[in-house]
């Protein structure tokens, strides 16, 4: 087994693909090691995408791709700026504050970046605001997308794990708002040093009106979680309930084409196909792991280190963050959360605690340098530079660094909500 972690290694260096790398290895394991037949790993993968809590990534992307075409990014941002706009560095904090308020509604950090990015970025350079910190502020503000409820990367950890995915949408509303508060406090400062613009503070009048034309869009998020709780409907009809309103939403302002929606199915397919294709060929990985009992020997190695719930969780947010660097998200949350959660439940560590803060250290892979999909995204869309981001989006990653360690020192922050909301976890 060890000269096949050498070959994943060897692949991963020469630039290779994870998750081809991890198909290699995978099908080198079934021939030379254990020696079954080929036709068990399209079984795996097909039974590992085989899930009724699976399906929802579809549909929320989906709710992503028409937020923009139904016109609900536009009233967020109106919103947005009438409430904070006046501040220091207005254009930013109205982004930071536009990606909170869609992260309601996606759950998608890469939908919630492609809308407010390519809405926001070039006003905001065309009013003095540096390209490498409108990218960065953008990157980091959509990194609550997937942490505010609903959230596609919670819901395939709940449907990984027993981890309620109602629990870990609760769990995720205080910590979302109190790092969205976080990135408001970097864009205060940085903005004050540059001496960034201030815009004009709205009337009450205009407030209401901004407020009146976005509340069908800010009522999305509560009839999902109202749903969810009631037991009205699942995590998946949940996405299929958001799907459907955006839709409507659109039609009834006139804004959502035929040809846009087609365009956002397009688009969703393509993204789906990929997500899907990682998942399968990691849960083929992920078997193997398991059959070669690497999740106990992993749970022993770290079990020598310490013994200490919140030293471990430190150690796991750490290793996550590391690897969030150069794994693709959904590849990396397959490969870990599986095998970490038995050591999580051997520990007492709440797992609606853990799943929210894997969430956080997950997601923030999608801003990292070298292989951040978002800062990709970012960089294209506001023709800025690898390393002008990175000089631009440290202030933030050390801002969400802060924030998790607070959550994994606090619990409360994380299971106050569930608890109350939903009784204590039996």
């Amino acid at each position: 087994m060890a000269w096949l972690l050498v070959l994943l290694l060897l692949l991963f260096l020469a630039g290779m693909p994870i998750v081809l790398a991890v198909g290699i290895v995978s099908v080198a394991y079934a021939v030379f090691i254990a020696e079954v037949p080929l036709a068990i790993l399209p079984q795996q993968i097909t039974s590992s995408i085989d899930s009724f809590v699976l399906l929802a990534i579809p549909l929320f992307l989906l709710t992503g791709g028409l937020m923009g075409e139904a016109g609900i990014t536009q009233r967020l941002l109106r919103f947005s700026e009438a409430l904070v706009g006046w501040m220091r560095g207005g254009l930013a904090q109205v982004n930071v504050l536009t990606n909170v308020l869609m992260a309601g509604i996606s759950g998608s950090g890469l939908a919630d970046a492609a809308a407010t990015g390519s809405a926001m970025m070039p006003i905001m350079k065309k009013r003095g605001y540096g390209a490498g910190f409108a990218a960065a502020v953008t990157a980091a503000a959509s990194c609550i997308g997937p942490i505010i409820p609903p959230s596609i990367v919670m819901v395939v950890i709940g449907g990984l794990t027993n981890v309620s995915v109602g629990r870990m949408f609760l769990g995720g509303i205080v910590p979302g708002l109190l790092l969205g508060a976080a990135f408001g406090f970097v864009v205060y400062l940085t903005s004050r040093a540059r001496n960034y613009p201030t815009g004009e503070r709205a009337s009450a009048r205009e407030v209401i009106s901004s407020f009146g034309a976005a509340l069908p869009s800010l009522g999305l998020p509560l009839i999902i979680i109202v749903g969810i709780l009631s037991g009205v409907f699942t995590p998946t009809e949940a996405a299929a309930i958001a799907c459907v309103y955006t839709i409507i939403f659109g039609l009834i302002y006139k804004e959502l084409t035929w040809k846009a929606f087609y365009r956002a199915v397009v688009n969703v397919g393509t993204a789906t196909g990929t997500i899907m294709f990682i998942v399968g060929v990691s849960a083929v990985f992920g078997w193997i792991l398991v059959a070669e009992d690497y999740g106990t020997k992993i749970a022993e190695l770290l079990l020598s280190i310490t013994r200490d719930p919140d030293t471990m969780l430190l150690i796991i947010v750490a290793t996550l963050l590391i690897l969030g660097c150069f794994v693709e998200v959904i590849a990396l949350l397959i490969l870990t959360v599986p095998v970490l959660m038995p050591l999580i439940e051997t520990l007492g560590i709440d797992p609606v605690q853990f799943g929210v803060i894997a969430t956080i250290a997950l997601t923030t892979g999608l801003i990292t340098p070298p292989f951040g999909i978002s800062m990709f995204l970012m960089c294209s869309i506001g023709n800025v530079t690898i390393g002008q981001f990175s000089r631009e989006i440290w202030p933030f990653i050390i801002a969400i660094v802060v924030g998790l360690v607070l959550f994994i020192y606090f619990p409360g922050l994380v299971t106050f909500l569930p608890n109350v909301i939903m009784g204590e976890a039996k």
